[in-house]
């Protein structure tokens, strides 16, 4: 067992700690993950970093302001597989490896947590690491290679990959973990926190009946130790655990208490590394404080928690954190930045602060109970780019134009999207906007579909094809005219090709069922806003100019 003087080195915050809630609050910087879709697939011609010097949003100015203004200390920095490297195996690419560090080092300069988050979903390019894809040995590869280059800065947390999911054998994905681990430790990272993924897009809901904990607590640090190894777990709130709803249902603690039974029982600990809602919907501001407030109580056994996202999202993306300036979303101050300064730790401004050890977990015997695997289906179309009224903090008033089932085939220069009905529609024949068209990045996992990211057209992205098949529901149209191809809804082996897309035309809507996508309404203006592919639409990026690409990402159809 590592001393408490180690353990607090480790585990304590860089800036203090309270002992009434979590240790670790912060967000989600994403934008070298854009391109990246749950099959592991990335088109590193769609990243956007978050970057002022690289054109993107400024992601460095946010960290700053989140820790100064908010008092947050972690944040989770997407990137993916393919960016850093050229294929399985490979040296690390310097030039790209040079852009992602900028940002790493912007983090590390705030005095945070910093955590690497290989946005592949456990694959390369479809095939699954270690269980028909690339080996262990090559993927543990990439990972020696960032943890020599990090080693020496303890406050730089390796999250081994995001959101697996359809894993066939979990026990041998907890292999595939191992080896990963002894890896990093053997490149001298021995002081860093690593953290575990399980199987169904780590859902924090069906993490034990998954098999995930029982699995993943056989893996052991080099000394046969786990102080350091923390599950991540991932959970929204909206209908369909999709994270693409700007509305949430429930705070879902219910389908953490089996979760939380099994860390205590265990002596484990996680880390809720993507939660959100709208941010400034009054249902979201209610059950999103209250999530994380149950994780302050129950801060024995959750070490933090994380909002999705900012970094090179804009206030235009339904989960936006990213704040204009210094203002923030209601979602932010009154949740993620009070819950956490007040019930849990408290960031600050300074990189110095009183340290409380944190006792040493071993691991026990595990156990197993059933949890609910939700597999809701993404029914509703993208909202358009209604405008969101400055109402009252905590009952804000939220603009909801062109919403509902409206399927008005053909639009102007509107700039929203109505609904899509499920089936197999015709696209909607709006003009074509300007600027930025939606874009689609990280989906968090879920229990919804989810689809790859659009390619960027010229001018903005209007409506695009037809639909196509999902393994777990429809996918929208492409966008700007752009042909986008999808998979069956039971075999990935097969794909089909949407209908021909038009320039200008709008598919926003999609299909629950996994037969094709319907028609959206009210094409044009700005690429009739962010549409909505399957699971998570992680909104648009900032900018102006051809459509921009974007990535689905975590809570991705997520299993609860």
């Amino acid at each position: 067992m590592r001393s408490s003087v180690c353990a607090a080195a480790i585990l304590a915050l860089s800036v203090g700690y309270a002992t009434a809630g979590v240790q670790y609050g912060g967000v989600n910087i994403a934008g070298f993950d854009f391109g990246c879709d749950i099959q592991g697939a990335c088109d590193t011609s769609k990243v956007v970093a978050p970057l002022h010097q690289y054109k993107g949003q400024d992601g460095a100015a946010q960290m700053q302001h989140f820790v100064k203004d908010d008092g947050l200390n972690a944040f989770r920095l997407p990137v993916g597989w393919q960016w850093l490297v050229d294929s399985p195996g490979s040296p690390l690419n310097a030039a790209h490896m040079e852009e992602y560090d900028v940002l790493v080092q912007a983090c590390l300069a705030t005095g945070s947590l910093c955590i690497i988050d290989i946005h592949n979903y456990a694959r390369w390019d479809g095939l699954i690491i270690g269980q028909g894809g690339p080996t262990d040995e090559q993927f543990a590869d990439l990972w020696s290679q960032l943890a020599t280059k990090y080693a020496k800065s303890p406050k730089v947390t390796m999250g081994i990959v995001n959101e697996p999911h359809e894993v066939p054998d979990i026990k041998v994905w907890a292999k595939t973990c191992q080896t990963v681990v002894n890896a990093i430790r053997k490149a001298g990272a021995t002081e860093n926190i690593i953290t575990l993924p399980g199987n169904g897009y780590t859902s924090a809901g069906s993490f034990v009946s998954s098999g995930s904990a029982a699995a993943l607590s056989t893996v052991k640090d080099v000394d046969g130790t786990t102080d350091k190894l923390i599950f991540e777990v991932h959970k929204y709130l909206d209908s369909d655990n999709s994270g693409t709803h700007t509305e949430c249902v429930s705070s879902y603690v219910d389908k953490m208490e089996d979760l939380t039974t099994w860390l205590k029982n265990n002596k484990r600990q996680a880390i809720l590394a993507e939660t959100g809602g709208g941010g400034s919907t009054a249902s979201c501001l209610k059950d999103v404080c209250e999530l994380l407030s149950y994780l302050n109580d129950n801060s024995d056994v959750y070490s933090g928690y994380l909002g999705w996202g900012a970094g090179s999202f804009d206030s235009t993306y339904e989960l936006s954190l990213t704040p204009e300036g210094t203002k923030d979303v209601p979602l932010m101050t009154q949740c993620f930045s009070k819950m956490f300064t007040n019930g849990g730790g408290s960031a600050g401004t300074s990189p110095s602060g009183n340290s409380t050890t944190i006792p040493d977990q071993t691991s026990g015997n595990s156990t197993t109970s059933s949890g609910d695997t939700g597999s809701g289906n993404s029914t509703s179309g993208n909202p358009g780019s209604g405008n969101t009224s400055s109402g009252n903090t905590g009952t804000s008033n939220i603009g909801t134009s062109n919403t509902g089932t409206s399927n008005t085939g053909t639009g102007s220069t509107g700039t929203g999207s109505s609904t899509g009905n499920s089936g197999t529609g015709n696209t909607g024949t709006g003009n074509m906007g300007s600027g930025y068209g939606g874009v689609v990045p990280p989906v968090p996992g879920g229990s919804s579909s989810s689809a790859p990211y659009p390619t960027p057209s010229s001018g903005g992205s209007g409506g695009g094809g037809g639909g196509m098949a999902m393994p777990t529901g429809g996918l929208p149209g492409g966008q700007g005219g752009y042909q986008q191809s999808g998979y069956q809804p039971s075999t990935f082996a097969t794909s089909t090709t949407s209908s021909a897309a038009s320039q200008g035309s709008d598919s926003s809507g999609y299909s629950n069922t996994g037969s094709g996508s319907s028609t959206g309404s009210n094409g044009g203006g700005n690429g009739g806003g962010a549409a909505q592919w399957g699971s998570k639409s992680k909104a648009n990026v900032a900018g102006s100019g051809d459509s921009l690409p974007d990535a689905v990402e975590d809570d991705e159809c997520e299993a609860d």
